[in-house]
């Protein structure tokens, strides 16, 4: 049976019998996974916590343990390096330039380089992480909405016009982009592997559950973007199941309008949310500074339809704001290479990581700020799927065996 701890073996002091215990992939995986999976059930500064108390140390144990300089045989590691480096000195020009808030913007680049390395390490020594990370988060996935809509139906939890979550999900745009990412693994994951009727009906259930949430949400960026990874599947991959996914959500929006559900009808009641002039002031001002932008410490003010706000909401957009056009041909580069590569899984019938990249990516284009964000969404529907990428790389493998999630 080979050894499943990757650190050192000898000694009996205490301290090594710990480190032993820490660094076993079992172990880091189920830290890892724990960490994940909290996004459903806990709040944004108890998330935090739980990864500032457990997830970083043993991550940071783990980056010696597992060798990290041999992340940089990845090219997508290197270009996703150089991304953030160029815009880690893109705060050092521009009006919005402090130290304080530099201080702050490098502790966000460190965690979420932390986070990258062990996602690719990690999930290159052990290629059934995936489909274990994708297990645990759908279920806590359900179980989360199970609880809200118990909650619901009893009388003990208030639903606004837009139904939110518990966790992440407190907010209705970021628990719709979170409970896409859950649908789409239960249909593209774990549905095509179930051994039986009893399975298949639990994961279609679930990704039907996660629909209900998006569409009483009210979100329409998140919904639109699933839709279009649904379309991607019904044309590249398991065709039958995303027929089937596509079908069961649509009779239950139509179930929902016709009941006259209040956040469904709030869909396309609702007037403009504001975007368009967003991103029209967005426009006006990269057309002032195109060459190197305003640097990424600035906040550039938009007046929207709610008031003033700091974001474009348009992950594109904002980017080429802060650092120019620079950054935003070093972005293409790392999305370009990255759907490279899931265009390469999808040849090989794993249509997965083209579904997840291109969703996240369509998500970003209706509410995000920026890729060098603290611990939130976009660690889980961006950052995730291409440190999986990377860590195919890292395995070398060409076969479907080395880089099937669910092998």
């Amino acid at each position: 049976m080979a050894n499943r701890e990757h650190g050192i073996h000898s000694g009996s002091n205490p301290a090594r019998k710990l480190y032993r215990v820490v660094t076993r992939i079992e172990t880091l995986s189920a830290v890892y996974i724990l960490l994940l999976c909290a996004a459903f059930v806990l709040e944004t500064r108890g998330h935090r916590n739980l990864f500032y108390l457990l997830g970083l140390p043993v991550f940071i144990i783990n980056l010696y343990a597992l060798k990290a300089r041999g992340l940089w045989r990845s090219h997508l590691v290197r270009l996703a390096a150089i991304y953030v480096g160029y815009f880690l000195a893109a705060g050092f020009f521009g009006s919005g330039f402090d130290w304080d808030e530099m201080g702050d913007l490098l502790r966000v680049a460190a965690l979420l380089a932390v986070f990258f390395a062990i996602t690719a390490l990690l999930a290159a020594r052990e290629p059934r992480l995936e489909y274990r990370l994708y297990f645990c988060l759908s279920l806590t996935a359900a179980a989360s909405l199970l609880a809200l809509f118990a909650g619901v139906l009893s009388g003990l939890v208030t639903p606004g016009l837009r139904l939110t979550a518990f966790g992440l999900a407190s907010h209705e745009v970021i628990g719709a982009t979170l409970y896409g990412f859950v649908a789409l693994v239960s249909v593209f994951v774990l549905l095509p592997r179930a051994s039986g009727r009893a399975e298949r009906l639990l994961w279609l259930g679930i990704a039907v559950l996660c629909a209900i949430f998006m569409v009483l949400s009210g979100s329409r960026g998140p919904l639109l973007s699933l839709a279009g990874a649904l379309a991607i599947g019904l044309v590249s991959a398991n065709r039958r199941v995303a027929a089937v996914a596509i079908a069961l959500g649509a009779a239950v929006l139509l179930a929902a309008a016709l009941a006259e559900l209040r956040p469904v009808t709030a869909l396309y009641e609702r007037t403009q949310s504001g975007h368009f002039e967003l991103w029209r002031q967005a426009l006006a001002a990269i057309a002032e500074r195109p060459w190197f932008g305003y640097g990424s410490l600035t906040d550039i003010m938009f007046t929207g339809k709610y008031g003033p706000q700091r974001s474009p909401h348009n992950l594109l957009l904002a980017n080429q704001i802060y650092g120019g056009l620079p950054a935003t041909l070093l972005l293409a580069a790392l999305l370009g290479y990255a759907v490279w590569l899931a265009v390469r899984h999808l040849r090989r019938g794993q249509a997965i990581y083209l579904v997840l990249l291109l969703y996240g990516l369509a998500a970003s284009l209706f509410d995000s700020r920026s890729l060098l964000q603290n611990l939130g969404r976009e660690w889980i529907t961006l950052w995730l799927p291409i440190a999986l990428l990377a860590a195919g790389e890292l395995r070398g493998g060409n076969g479907p065996e080395a880089a099937d999630p669910a092998s």
